[in-house]
């Protein structure tokens, strides 16, 4: 049993070896090393006999690396060792100093992969609720709101903007974020970690009310051709309680109907109850839930 890199001329096999019903995601990879996202030397396979046991993908957004893809046919004590172990020791010695890994329930075999994870000393550090809105009607809300982009208002108005809707967040994610750099060094690296997954200034927005003054922001991302994701929502702590988050969800859907986007994705931390409400109130589903693991080099 061995570990070897991917190779460019095996991307299609290595993809139909190992996920057969997702022929589509040889085109996601295709495009992760096209944008610069991994390279071939962070994609990973285990190979027995030329057979793949198991496959693993790592990525970069704002210079922190991710597990961005993993499969494994079993999960024995070998399979493991080869694919996690000694992969991770590999980007390690690349000089990434940490790693962090989201887990969906939908995922075959979703329990086996939180144990293969922890058993490497990943540890859970946040639990998500993931929700679906396919092509459905797009609500009309009374009132006013002024939505200027991120092209219009410019990368310091944004991040100033970031900064003031993280101040009481109910994401453990951007807390731990906020605890480790400071609300303003926070709100430079998340700025910086949505432009790395995509990056169209008319489409992310800040809201005002009629006096101008700033309620809050969001930002959806095209995630495939035909997935979007709303990857950043929230309204600054002295206009919350007031509905105006229904006006961002609202626009962020019709940003994506407009650009023929026909399905949307929001992952929310569990503990946030107001946006769970609001998200079902506009027609999202709940899929899954998901786990952020993170693992410390």
């Amino acid at each position: 049993m061995i570990l070897r890199n991917i190779n460019k001329s095996e991307i299609e096999s290595v993809i139909k070896a190992t996920t057969p019903e997702k022929s589509s995601f040889k085109d996601i990879l295709e495009s992760w090393i096209n944008e610069g996202i991994t390279k071939l030397e962070w994609c990973f396979v285990v190979e027995d006999d030329e057979n793949i046991l198991g496959r693993l993908i790592y990525g970069v957004f704002d210079n922190s690396l991710k597990m961005l893809d993993i499969w494994m046919q079993n999960f024995n004590d070998e399979t493991k060792e080869k694919l996690l172990s000694e992969s991770l020791k590999i980007m390690k010695l690349k000089g990434f100093n940490n790693v962090e890994c989201h887990l969906y329930s939908d995922k075959n075999n979703f329990q086996q992969y939180v144990k293969a994870l922890a058993s490497v000393d990943f540890k859970i550090t946040q639990e998500k609720k993931s929700f679906v809105w396919e092509d459905g009607v797009i609500s009309s809300l009374p009132g006013d709101l002024c939505f200027r982009s991120l092209e219009q208002v410019g990368d310091q108005e944004f991040i100033n903007a970031i900064e003031k809707v993280t101040e009481g967040t109910l994401d453990e994610d951007d807390l731990a974020w906020v605890k480790e750099f400071g609300s303003k060094e926070a709100a430079i690296k998340y700025f910086n970690l949505l432009k790395d997954i995509d990056y169209k200034e008319d489409w992310w927005k800040l809201a005002y009310n009629e006096e101008q003054e700033l309620l809050g922001l969001v930002v959806p991302q095209r995630l495939t051709e035909s997935i979007g994701g709303i990857n950043y929502i929230g309204v600054i702590p002295e206009k919350r309680g007031q509905g105006y988050i229904n006006h961002l969800v609202i626009e962020c859907l019709k940003t994506f109907k407009d650009n023929n986007i026909k399905k949307v994705i929001a992952d929310i931390d569990v503990k946030n109850y107001p946006l769970d409400a609001v998200l079902q109130k506009q027609g999202f589903k709940l899929d899954c839930t998901m786990l952020v693991l993170k693992l410390d080099l």
